[in-house]
């Protein structure tokens, strides 16, 4: 008895030799010989014709047909699909994004908000975990909010200055808070007072409000009349015409104009000293003392060192003496701004040193002419 291997099925063979002559082969294996010269052995392919253990499908699950979406409520959309063999879940996606998995047919997804259109998709995954694509589009639009049974409520506009309107309105029993719209976009929410201010307003101009009155649900009532102000550039101008009179500013600062700021840096810096604080406690007073008052901080440099780093040193600087005086005086960011020139506007020659020192400022510049 020998073993040989089989050059073209690269198996393992056992030859024998039975007592007659003729020799019998069959494949290496868990084979015996009994007493008798029987042969017994199990055949080992390496599992390639076990029909008890099939190769794994790769083959994706079915994708879920009939797939249908319908609103309920306000908050509620149904979606259901049908079954596909061998599922073992779906899972449900809302707008192309991944919601939640049900073993179901269908789903109830709820907490929606009222009037928006949802879109959704399902896909069947079976018990190894695979998932099939996803199935075509079903979408709803759920209901509209039910308007709450509250009363009226009548609104008044008033316009106070070029950046604030005051609104009121008239109190709605059973109403646990308001909700302000300007110009037909949400504004905000009024939990139990029925007059706000609108404040810091970029420009004067028409604007137009209108509240609803907000039940114990969240549900909102019918808008309220439409209130709209008239206010204008002009009007406003005047009113700080009539006033300049008693602005300090108008003593203190050229119309129209700019007053340089006396305060220095150190070489290639732009950290304000403290010793600048009185200094600059001066912009900040007359800022204070003046609500409508605007300035731009300005900083400026000579013509040493390249364009772009002189530009960059400047505004640097200018955005440093901005931050303070806001941070230490109290000033409204929205009424100081800052920008840098660089030496693109020198005062002084630059040839000569005391030129340059000149030219190495920063001064607060009026926005707009105060008459005195």
């Amino acid at each position: 008895m020998r073993k040989v291997f089989h050059p073209v099925m690269g198996a393992l063979f056992l030859i024998i030799v039975l007592s007659s002559g003729v020799s019998a082969k069959m494949p290496l294996g868990d084979g015996t010989i009994d007493s008798n010269m029987n042969l017994a052995w199990k055949f080992d392919f390496g599992g390639l014709f076990d029909q008890e253990k099939p190769a794994p499908s790769l083959l994706l699950p079915m994708v879920p047909a009939g797939v249908s979406a319908a609103a309920v409520s306000d908050s509620l959309i149904n979606v259901s699909w049908n079954a596909v063999s061998g599922a073992a879940n779906y899972r449900i996606y809302r707008d192309g994004k991944y919601l939640t998995v049900n073993p179901a047919t269908h789903l109830s997804d709820s907490g929606l908000n009222g009037a928006t259109r949802h879109c959704y998709q399902v896909t069947s995954v079976d018990a190894a975990g695979k998932e099939s694509e996803q199935s075509k589009q079903a979408c709803a639009t759920t209901l509209e909010n039910p308007k709450a049974s509250l009363g009226p409520v009548v609104l008044t506009a008033t316009a106070v200055s070029e950046t604030q309107i005051n609104l009121s309105w008239n109190p709605v029993a059973g109403a646990l808070g308001y909700k302000v719209y300007r110009d037909g976009l949400y504004l905000m929410t009024s939990t139990a007072a029925t007059s706000v201010p609108d404040k810091d307003l970029r420009e004067a101009g028409r604007y137009c409000y209108q509240v609803t009155a907000v039940d114990t649900t969240g549900r909102e009532s019918e808008k309220s009349n439409q209130a709209c102000t008239e206010g204008s550039e002009q009007k406003y101008a005047e009113q700080r015409t009539n006033a300049a009179g008693a602005f300090p500013v108008a003593k203190g600062m050229p119309a129209k104009d700019r007053v340089r700021i006396d305060i220095e840096f150190d070489s290639n810096k732009s950290v304000v000293k403290p010793r600048y604080h009185q200094e600059l406690k001066k912009i900040g007073d007359i800022m204070t003392a003046n609500q409508e008052l605007k300035m731009v901080i300005e900083g400026h440099t000579d013509n040493v060192g390249g364009k772009d780093f002189n530009m960059n040193l400047s505004a640097r600087r200018a955005e440093a003496v901005r931050v303070y005086i806001i941070e230490k005086f109290g000033v409204k960011k929205t009424h100081l701004a800052s920008k840098g020139y660089g030496m693109s506007k020198p005062i002084a020659s630059n040839k000569t040193a005391a030129g340059r020192q000149k030219n190495r400022r920063v001064e607060a510049a009026v926005e707009y002419t105060i008459k005195k």
